[in-house]
This record gives structure tokens, C-alpha cells and sequence, in this order.
């Protein structure tokens, strides 16, 4: 079993840092732009849904039948079956249960964070778990 935390908001505090001052000012222009205190409770929500997964930490859990992801108000697992590829970047890796690339392994898929220092480890898991892919796709 595999398991790790993912929470860029506490990783990347110079950028956290950044993006609440950056989200303050626009607030701010928001309040003095349109004089609502509504509207600027509707831009804040707005902005958490859009940056939901940057300030809710994930956790991953990897075990032999299944892949687990939890987070606040948020559950998804599937079985390792459902996934026929993947692919990896600096980031993550993103499941896809396409044999072939696809348009819609973005809609379809599981993109997996490695989180710090997990790269490695979490590719060699899903080695084993995915079936190989066809020679023209490379992670």
C-alpha cells in the first residue's frame, strides 16, 4: 500500500504567499469597481471553486485493487482495471482508460499529484498496476 499527502497551498509558500496577495488586490478592485459587498462574496467563492484543489490538501492511497483519493467533500475510487495507460509529467501522472491518447482521457482520466519527493516511487507503483502501453506512447 501506498499512501501521501498533497497540498500545494503549505508546499509552495512563496507562491501561496503571491497568489493571496494577487487575490486580495483583485478583490479589492472588485469592492471598489462595483461597491457590493455580494459581489465580492460571489468572486470569492468563485475563486475557491476554481482554485479548490491548490488550497484543499488530497490524500492518495494506492493498494492492490484500488486507487483512493480523498479530500474535503470529496471521495473517488476506482479499481486499477479501469485505467489502460498513462502518462507522467514533472507534477503527476494522469490514468487514462484509453489504450490510445485521447481527447477525452482529460474528462475520463485521474491525474495523480506526486506531491514532494514521491516521483519515483508512485510511477514504479503504477508500473506494476497498468498494463504496458503500445510502444509509441512514453511516460
Amino acid at each position: 500500500m501506498l499512501t501521501w499527502v498533497v497540498h500545494p497551498f503549505v508546499e509552495n509558500r512563496k507562491r501561496s504567499v503571491l497568489l493571496i496577495a494577487f487575490l486580495v488586490l483583485i478583490l479589492a478592485l472588485v469592492y471598489l469597481s462595483t461597491k457590493s459587498i455580494y459581489i465580492v462574496l460571489l468572486s470569492i467563492f468563485f475563486f475557491g471553486v476554481g482554485l479548490y484543489k491548490y488550497f484543499v490538501p488530497f490524500h492518495y492511497q494506492f493498494d492492490q485493487r484500488k486507487i483512493v483519493v480523498l479530500s474535503f467533500l470529496y471521495r473517488f475510487e476506482k479499481k486499477w482495471e479501469s485505467f489502460r495507460s498513462f502518462y507522467a509529467d514533472n507534477n503527476g501522472v494522469l490514468l487514462s482508460p484509453f489504450d490510445r491518447p485521447s481527447r477525452l482521457e482529460n474528462f475520463r482520466g485521474l491525474y495523480i499529484q506526486f506531491g514532494s519527493n514521491r516521483r519515483e516511487e508512485v510511477i514504479n507503483f503504477i508500473n506494476q498496476k497498468v498494463p504496458e502501453k503500445p510502444a509509441s506512447i512514453k511516460h
